[in-house]
């Protein structure tokens, strides 16, 4: 693993420390995917990371991406592609975190419940009592997206992890200042935003997504990592970025190199009760405009 791998230490740390994985990802190459998580999982354990976010759509590949969207199906989409709570990735993703004690981000996954497809976030981490991932699904679906037939979330979760409290995006909810302020008045110190391929000019979402980190104070981190064929060809890199909370960019790394980014963890933000007025009012106006719901327990489990 260490064989032409990079460690970019971005920040002063502390003890609480997250690690970007910005590695390949084979398209359509579940096997090697997964074998190349599980060992960076174990590395991150040996370089004392507490957390890790993965590459967007690991276990396949970025499918939205990479196949054309007019000759898929939903049905071809949840039978090829889709990760339902039975399935590999979720039983190895599970052991891995727990094994090695760390928390996993796997961002923009096809998820399958029932009859519907999701594009989500899984999130493992050994905190979880029944073991079950927790979930952030996509809450304003692309064109594309739509038209394959994804269903849109309906909630908004902040995650937990002892001390330090997490939101995620998915592509161009970034651009969307509610969702920002929403999760800012739930406590999360840093945002996670997942970026496909299908994000169209991801430098003017970057100058953006910095005037929004400084308005709300929080940190913004986009895992990004590099695309390639079965032969190792280079097909597409997504930049891994982290923008500070003053709103400066701390990393933006944008080599085909595997590489560890380590960044320090926001603590968590106390609750303010001057806040909840004015959260509950945001969250009438976004029930009654975009039927959106803020989840006061722990999202379920995929299935």
């Amino acid at each position: 693993m260490t064989n032409g791998f990079e460690i970019i230490n971005a920040e002063e740390t502390g003890h609480s420390r997250i690690g970007i994985a910005h590695i390949p990802v084979v398209v359509n190459g579940l096997t090697m995917n997964i074998e190349r998580t599980r060992r960076i999982v174990f590395y991150a354990n040996e370089l004392n990371i507490r957390t890790i976010l993965l590459p967007h759509s690991l276990p396949y590949g970025p499918v939205l991406g990479f196949y054309n969207p007019s000759k898929l199906s939903k049905q071809e989409l949840k039978k090829h592609f889709g990760i339902s709570k039975n399935h590999l990735v979720q039983k190895v993703f599970k052991f891995t975190s727990n094994t090695y004690g760390v928390n996993i981000f796997l961002p923009g996954i096809i998820e399958v419940s029932g009859h519907a497809i999701y594009h989500s976030t899984f999130l493992y981490t050994p905190l979880a009592e029944d073991g079950n991932p927790f979930f952030q699904r996509k809450v304003f679906l692309s064109p594309i997206e739509e038209k394959l037939g994804f269903t849109r979330g309906r909630t908004l979760s902040v995650f937990n992890l002892g001390g330090f409290s997490y939101g995620v995006l998915h592509d161009e909810e970034i651009l969307i200042p509610e969702l920002l302020r929403a999760f800012k008045l739930s406590g999360a110190s840093t945002l996670i935003l997942s970026a496909s391929p299908l994000l169209q000019n991801i430098e003017r979402t970057v100058e953006v997504a910095k005037s929004l980190s400084h308005i709300f104070n929080q940190k913004l981190i986009i895992p990004g990592g590099f695309v390639i064929d079965e032969e190792g060809a280079t097909k597409h890199v997504t930049p891994s970025i982290v923008v500070s909370k003053e709103g400066e960019i701390i990393v933006k790394y944008e080599r085909d190199n595997p590489s560890m980014i380590i960044v320090g963890e926001e603590p968590s933000r106390p609750p303010v009760e001057e806040f909840e007025r004015v959260k509950a009012k945001l969250f009438s106006y976004l029930r009654d405009l975009f039927k959106l719901e803020w989840n006061h327990g722990r999202e379920g489990s995929p299935g």
